[in-house]
């Protein structure tokens, strides 16, 4: 018997729903970021429809190459970043603020690499996940508890979609993920000497800025978010949420809005609509050609649908998870055209 398969938009949806449940945001604000979520649940739908992909000839170890070439880049920026900076992270939090910005977003495609090396090759279920708990330990060292879940969640969804491991398997994965999760919430905490529910403080938290940001800066950024994700990586400029806690009057810390938050602080709510909308065709589209497709398809899906979970909470505001997307999209592009010349 032919189960379904789990996919990003349930998973989207769903985490939209917890983030509703807990928190205490004001009645149209939650009724407005669940019908983001919808709206993504709708479109990704209507992705999955468009056309039929024609399979054709991949290369994948070529693609393995590549992936290997975008590791060793990371590894060597991370340890890089490790002596920029003469100390670890992950122990030290404050010490992050020194890290190198270009090391840093370079020590991502570690990450990247290794989950196109992942969809490239027929490794054993075994293997594959011992590598990956070996390598989030690695990412681990910045202190950045993104990546960590990015790495655990794209190779897990990798696996999942290579029919490496079933439904059954994938709940006890991402139950394992959930608690590597609470852990670092965890030592976060006592390092930092905060006590409280590291999980749902977090979700209350960010779900208040989100709140605020619908109620009293809605289209106020106007686009500034997104012009400084992406510049500010290229001169000095004050960050998306470096700016978010200037708004709110919060000195020297940066404040995740939500995915949500931030489509509406800087375009206003309607904007949720065309946003949500192109996001989940896309991905959809996507899903359908890395489904197919396996090799590097697979492995930037994996990551970009992985940055979307996440951004639940921290939002697309990123430059290097921006430019994953772009990536992304020119790899659907590079696909329709191969399939329409093929016929």
């Amino acid at each position: 018997m032919k189960t379904d398969k789990v996919e990003i938009h349930h998973l989207f949806l769903i985490l939209c729903c917890i983030y509703i449940i807990f928190s205490k945001i004001s009645f149209f604000a939650g009724i407005v970021f669940l019908l983001s979520g919808i709206i993504f649940y709708i479109s990704y739908n209507i992705g999955k429809k468009i056309n039929n992909i024609n399979l054709f000839y991949r290369d994948c170890k070529k693609h393995y190459y590549i992936g290997i070439i975008l590791m060793v880049i990371g590894f060597l920026a991370t340890v890089g970043d490790l002596i920029w900076v003469r100390d670890i992270p992950l122990f030290y939090p404050e010490v992050r603020r020194f890290l190198s910005v270009p090391l840093t977003m370079l020590s991502r495609f570690f990450i990247v690499g290794w989950a196109i090396v992942l969809s490239s090759l027929d490794i054993d279920k075994k293997r594959a996940i011992i590598y990956t708990l070996v390598f989030s330990i690695f990412v681990m060292l910045l202190g950045y508890r993104t990546s960590v879940f990015v790495l655990l969640i794209s190779s897990t969804l990798i696996l999942y979609y290579k029919n490496k491991i079933n439904n059954r398997e994938i709940i006890l994965l991402f139950g394992i993920i959930f608690f590597i999760i609470l852990g670092l919430s965890i030592l976060r905490f006592l390092v930092l000497g905060v006590w409280g529910n590291p999980i749902t403080s977090r979700i209350s938290l960010t779900m208040s800025v989100y709140d605020i940001i619908y109620n009293y800066y809605n289209g106020a950024f106007s686009g500034y978010l997104l012009y400084s994700a992406i510049y500010s990586y290229l001169m000095p400029m004050i960050s998306p949420r470096a700016a978010i806690a200037m708004y709110l009057g919060i000195k020297g810390v940066t404040i995740t809005p939500t995915i949500v938050g931030a489509v509406i602080g800087d375009y206003g709510t309607l904007a949720i609509f065309p946003y949500f909308g192109i996001l989940g065709i896309y991905l959809g589209y996507f899903y359908k050609i890395a489904k197919n497709l396996k090799c590097i398809y697979l492995g930037i899906f994996a990551i970009v649908s992985s940055y979307l979970l996440v951004g639940v909470e921290s939002g697309i505001l990123d430059f290097d998870v921006i430019l994953y997307f772009l990536v992304g999209g020119f790899l659907c592009l590079y696909v329709t055209l191969k399939s329409k010349l093929k016929r």
